[in-house]
C-alpha cells in the first residue's frame, strides 16, 4: 500500500505540476480516455470528451494558475488499480479559489502509465479571499516541480 499511496503522491504532483506550467498535451495524457466525472455536471456526470473540451480551454486562455493537494487518503487498491480520496484546491487566475472533496480512480493502463479513470466529486465550494491561504508560487518553484514526493 506505501507504495501507492507513493505513485498517487506523485501522480497529484505530476498533475498539479501540468497546469503550474499550462502544459495542455502532459495533463490530457494523464487523463484515461474512460474518463467520468461525477458531480460537476448538470447532466449528471462528464465524459472524457467533454471534460478535455472544458480543460483545454480553460488552459489555452491561461483560466487555470494552480492546483494543490492535501488530506490524500488510500481506499481500496490493486496492481492495476487505486481509488483515494483528496482535497484539491483550484485558483483561477481571475483570482478565484475553489475547494474539491473528491474520489479519484487511477488505473495502470496498457502503456504502463497511471491515468485517471473516475472523479466523483462531493462538495466545491468558492473559497472567501482572506481564506484560502495558498501560497504564491511559480512554475520554478521546487513544490510545481515533477518528481518524488516527499
Amino acid at each position: 500500500m506505501e507504495e501507492l499511496q507513493l505513485i498517487a503522491e506523485q501522480w497529484l504532483k505530476a498533475y498539479a505540476y501540468t497546469v503550474a506550467t499550462n502544459d495542455v498535451d502532459a495533463h490530457l495524457a494523464m487523463v484515461s480516455q474512460r474518463l467520468q466525472v461525477v458531480g460537476i455536471s448538470r447532466d449528471g456526470f462528464l465524459e472524457y470528451r467533454e471534460w478535455a473540451k472544458r480543460r483545454r480551454n480553460d488552459m489555452q486562455k491561461r483560466r487555470l494558475l494552480r492546483i494543490t493537494y492535501r488530506n490524500l487518503v488510500m481506499g481500496t487498491c490493486s496492481r492495476e488499480r487505486m481509488h483515494f480520496t483528496v482535497e484539491e484546491t483550484i485558483k483561477s487566475t481571475q483570482g478565484e479559489t475553489y475547494e474539491l472533496n473528491k474520489e479519484v480512480v487511477l488505473n495502470l493502463e496498457p502503456d504502463g502509465k497511471w491515468r485517471v479513470v473516475e472523479e466523483h466529486v462531493h462538495n466545491v465550494r468558492l473559497l472567501p479571499p482572506a481564506k484560502h491561504g495558498m501560497p504564491q508560487t511559480n512554475p520554478t518553484h521546487p513544490a510545481t516541480e515533477p518528481g518524488e514526493s516527499g
